[in-house]
């Protein structure tokens, strides 16, 4: 099931939002309803939530970082980027833009709130001022300030891992910096049980946040450690260009892999997926061959590191990816599947 969906893109960069996200928005408007002054507060914010990711995405572009998609949840947005800078200086840098474009934001909305006022009239029950200039002011500095609290997932846990990577592992300073963001999570949880549910939900994803991100590194910095030549299979399923899908399906079968290789006289061709044999209707297995399927071109070395596949074979949605030798790369030596990833993951583990 899909839980994100797009809505536009922004120097080429797809915006999504989660469907947490829509759900939030549609109970804000129930709730706000007739008078729609903190929804329509909410749904401008996010506007500025989606400048704030910008900023940190074209930042990453400026050190050649590619930025996947930037998505919308409830709590703010997030920025993926493909892999996570090796210099700290570029990671705080990164960080850091999102906080300070908020600011300049927040300042400038000050600024015009002096020249301008755009004023709303509320219900009296609710606590607003009426002066949306002023308020959405306000909650772009409170945006900036709540991303620079040196815990994950927030900006500001980034910065602080960068200044501690410059002094120990990255991995102990991811740790850290998790570590500091799942207590805030709890005291936030804590906190929102006895004042404000809203607190219970964002100190809830905050938890979550902190944990995943502490996960993810420590996961990327140990498969960084296992050669591909470690772990890789020495033989792949394999079929010629000339062979029919079915007789494709009928080898993958028995090889348990859901992608193949495509070798013509021992040359590798590239990788027809999983996902591009299952487009064919069933009828048309038998007559349709495999080189009039999209390929993919994408191989690894023996040399490079179980992470660089990982990579490779996340971008590509692929379950293997062949390795081909660097004097030749048109010959296979053997592929790293989803299984080596898991292998090479438990294996780096006792190089600890």
């Amino acid at each position: 099931m899909k839980y994100s969906f797009k809505i536009g893109s922004a120097w080429g960069i797809p915006i999504e939002i989660h469907i947490t996200f829509i759900l939030l928005m549609v109970l804000e408007f129930v709730l706000s309803f007739p008078q729609l002054y903190f929804f329509f507060i909410i749904l401008l914010l996010f506007v500025f939530v989606v400048i704030h990711e910008l900023s940190h995405s074209l930042v990453a572009r400026h050190y050649k970082i590619k930025v996947r998609k930037i998505v919308l949840y409830p709590i703010g947005g997030v920025s993926e980027i493909e892999e996570i800078p090796e210099s700290p200086s570029v990671e705080w840098r990164m960080a850091a833009a999102g906080p300070l474009t908020s600011f300049a934001i927040g300042l400038v909305l000050l600024g015009l709130g002096q020249i301008m006022t755009i004023r709303v009239p509320v219900m009296p029950l609710i606590i607003a001022t009426g002066n949306m200039m002023l308020e959405l002011a306000q909650l772009n500095i409170l945006l900036g300030a709540f991303n620079l609290i040196p815990a994950f997932p927030m900006d500001g846990g980034r910065v602080f891992r960068a200044f501690l990577a410059e002094k120990m592992k990255f991995s102990d300073a991811t740790k850290y910096a998790a570590f500091i963001g799942r207590l805030l999570g709890v005291f936030m949880t804590v906190f929102g049980i006895l004042y404000d549910f809203w607190l219970v939900i964002i100190g809830v994803f905050v938890y979550i946040g902190a944990t995943e991100e502490a996960e993810s590194t420590i996961v990327s910095t140990t498969l960084a450690r296992v050669r591909v030549k470690d772990v890789m299979h020495p033989q792949a399923a394999v079929a010629r260009p000339e062979n029919t899908v079915a007789e494709a399906l009928e080898t993958m079968f028995k090889a348990r892999y859901h992608d193949i290789l495509i070798e013509k006289e021992g040359t590798l061709q590239g990788i027809v997926a999983w996902g591009e044999i299952m487009k064919i209707k069933p009828e048309q297995r038998s007559k349709l061959q495999m080189q009039q399927l999209p390929l993919k071109q994408v191989s690894i070395f023996p040399d490079e590191s179980v992470l660089e596949a990982y990579k490779l074979m996340s971008r590509e949605k692929i379950g293997l990816i062949p390795v081909v030798e660097r004097e030749e790369p048109s010959k296979v030596v053997g592929v790293v599947t989803n299984e080596s990833i898991a292998y090479a993951y438990e294996k780096a583990k006792t190089l600890r």
